[in-house]
């Protein structure tokens, strides 16, 4: 529904929707989370310090194309921005973001839906996202703890390990 307001659960209006991934793949007993490092719009967490100048790292995850499911969107945005094939395990949450835009003058309120994702494979996708990724790095949990940009972020990433942790254990 890009840029356009929609009417959710209890009378909540968004401006935009968006959906996004938590990517987990296994290797030799050890679990690492796909992160991207990307060019930063908007000023990160004051608490955070910055690697370089100007770049955050967080998690794939985009606008939903006219027509697209939240699911697909997310599957499409890991392949665009991740460069990687997954499937869905489960929904993990939602989080809402006011942003200010600069040229339109106004408020914008943001819900993005996120997915824990098994790893599948490289994607061999011609078209990638417009948004510009420096960098596609799988980190431990630790690691990818430390280095995202945004706390609802890493919020998310403790529920996709308890998740996961769960699905391991059965």
């Amino acid at each position: 529904m890009k840029n356009e307001t929609a009417l959710i659960g209890d009378e909540m209006y968004y401006d935009e929707r968006s959906a996004g991934g938590l990517v987990y793949k296994i290797e030799n007993n050890k679990v690492f989370w796909l992160v991207i490092k990307t060019i930063s719009k908007f000023n990160r967490e004051k608490n955070r310090r910055k690697e370089i100048e100007g770049s955050i790292y967080k998690f794939p995850k985009g606008h939903l194309d006219k027509g697209e499911f939240l699911k697909q969107a997310a599957l499409r945005e890991v392949e665009e921005e991740g460069r990687v094939k997954a499937k869905v395990i489960t929904k993990l949450g939602s989080n809402d973001y006011i942003i200010w835009d600069k040229e339109k003058n106004k408020k914008i309120i943001k819900k993005v839906t996120f997915f824990l994702m098994e790893y599948l494979g490289p994607s061999n996708l011609k078209y990638y996202d417009s948004e510009m990724v420096l960098e596609r790095s799988w980190l431990s949990f630790e690691e990818a703890k430390e280095k995202l940009a945004y706390a609802s972020e890493r919020i998310l990433l403790k529920k996709a390990k308890l998740e996961l942790d769960k699905l391991m254990k059965k």
